[in-house]
C-alpha cells in the first residue's frame, strides 16, 4: 500500500492550499477595506487608502504563489520533518518582546528616536547579532532619519521626547 498523499497526479487540498487560499482572501479584504477610506489625499497625492492597497495586493499575490504550490506539489522550501521540530529559541522571544513593550513604554516619553533606536538595537541581538556597538549606531542613525523622513517630508507628527531638536 502507497503513503502518497496524492493519488495519481491530483493534487491535495489540505492545509497549504487552504491557507494559501486565506492569504488571498485576508489580502482582498485589506484591498476593500482600504478603498471605503475617503479622506481627501494629502499634498503629495498619496490618499490614506495606498498602504492598504499594496499590502492587501501583496497578500494576495503571495497567496496565489503559495496556492500554485500547493496544487502542484507542496510549498517549496520547506524544512525536513527532523529540522521542523527544533525548540523554540526563548531568548530570542524574550529580547523582541521585550524591545516591542519597552518601545510602547518609552515613546511618548523618551520619544521617538530613543524609543526606536532601541527597539531596533534589541531586535537585532533578539536575531543573533554579537555585535552591539555596529547595532546601537545602525539603530540611531535610521531612527534620525525616519524621524526627519516623517517629521518633516511627510508632515506628521511623532513625539520627540528628550530630544527637542527634532520637533
Amino acid at each position: 500500500m502507497s503513503s502518497s498523499p496524492v493519488p495519481s497526479g491530483c493534487p491535495a487540498i489540505g492545509g497549504e492550499a487552504l491557507l494559501s487560499l486565506g492569504m488571498v482572501v485576508l489580502g482582498a479584504f485589506v484591498v476593500w477595506q482600504g478603498s471605503l477610506v475617503t479622506a481627501a489625499a494629502g499634498h503629495s497625492g498619496v490618499g490614506p487608502g495606498l498602504f492598504p492597497t499594496l499590502i492587501g495586493s501583496g497578500l494576495s499575490l503571495i497567496g496565489l504563489v503559495l496556492g500554485w504550490q500547493a496544487l502542484n506539489g507542496g510549498w517549496h522550501g520547506m524544512p525536513d520533518d527532523e529540522t521542523a521540530q527544533q525548540s523554540a529559541d526563548w531568548r530570542a522571544f524574550g529580547l523582541i518582546s521585550l524591545a516591542v513593550l519597552l518601545h510602547m513604554a518609552l515613546i511618548g516619553w523618551a520619544g521617538f528616536i530613543i524609543a526606536s533606536a532601541l527597539l531596533y538595537a534589541l531586535i537585532a541581538r533578539g536575531f543573533g547579532s554579537t555585535r552591539p556597538a555596529r547595532d546601537i549606531v545602525i539603530a540611531a542613525v535610521l531612527s534620525v532619519l525616519v524621524f526627519f523622513l516623517f517629521t518633516r517630508g511627510l508632515g506628521l507628527n511623532l513625539p520627540a521626547g528628550w530630544l527637542t531638536w527634532g520637533t
